[in-house]
């Protein structure tokens, strides 16, 4: 059976329901908050009170305006502080792998200098982190799919690998399917949901203007070990499930 995960936009008793139904794993998101910090300890308690046991884990880091190949070094220590402080609730958590925003918004930087920092930034944080907890790196406003593949790649580390969000990457202006093909079994985690293809919704996958079983048909084919993981809003996340399991990618 494929590793499907619910994100919980930092409600589990929401989707645990449907996660311990569907024999799901979880991806919990009540750490993104760059600004929230002072409840971590107590938030993480609450996890554990009620998270079942043997459920895979994943975590969405904190994400306000971080930039791990910034040029400006002040950045870059802000952001390993709060990955750092990711990492340590993930290990506390049992978390397979965590979910960060890399920051880079297209036309500020020099793509190969932002690359070549990236790389500087995950070869140091990996040694200061040498367990098994996976990195995952989400598409957001670039256009292209150009700067992930070479960052994976430089890295040759099986710890860090691509988040095809596939709502991002609908309304880049390139093709899904184009996404798919260029990152390829890079591609270990997905952010599964819809919208009309000009602003981030997080609808249903049955909603949207995205041909989703095309979508999905080519996460199998390109990226078959890649985790799913939906991030619909919670209003439709059981139909979504529905979904997946009318077209057979449940099995």
């Amino acid at each position: 059976m494929k590793s499907i995960v619910l994100c919980d936009n930092g409600k589990p008793d929401k989707v645990l329901p449907l996660c311990e139904k569907h024999n799901f794993g979880i991806e919990m998101q009540a750490f993104f908050d760059t600004n929230d910090m002072e409840s971590t300890e107590a938030r993480i308690a609450s996890y554990k009170g009620i998270l079942p046991k043997n459920i895979e884990k994943y975590l969405h880091a904190p994400c306000w305006d971080l930039c791990l190949g910034s040029a400006n070094k002040k950045i870059v220590e802000v952001t390993r502080f709060y990955f750092d402080y990711a990492y340590d609730i993930a290990e506390k958590l049992g978390c397979s792998g965590i979910v960060v925003h890399h920051g880079y918004v297209p036309n500020t930087s020099h793509p190969p200098a932002w690359i070549k920092r990236a790389v500087a930034f995950w070869q140091d944080f990996f040694v200061s982190h040498p367990g098994n907890v996976k990195m995952f790196m989400e598409n957001l406003t670039e256009r292209t799919a150009d700067m992930f593949p070479e960052i994976v790649d430089i890295c040759q580390t099986e710890r860090l690998a691509v988040n095809l969000d596939i709502g991002h990457a609908h309304f880049s202006g390139l093709p899904v399917l184009d996404w798919i093909k260029q990152f390829n079994r890079r591609i270990k985690y997905v952010h599964l949901h819809q919208n009309g293809g000009t602003s981030d919704e997080h609808l249903g996958l049955r909603k949207g203007t995205m041909k989703i079983v095309d979508v999905l048909n080519a996460l199998e084919e390109h990226a078959p070990e890649a985790v799913w993981a939906l991030e619909c809003s919670l209003d439709d996340m059981e139909d979504s499930i529905a979904l997946l399991s009318e077209y057979g990618f449940m099995e």
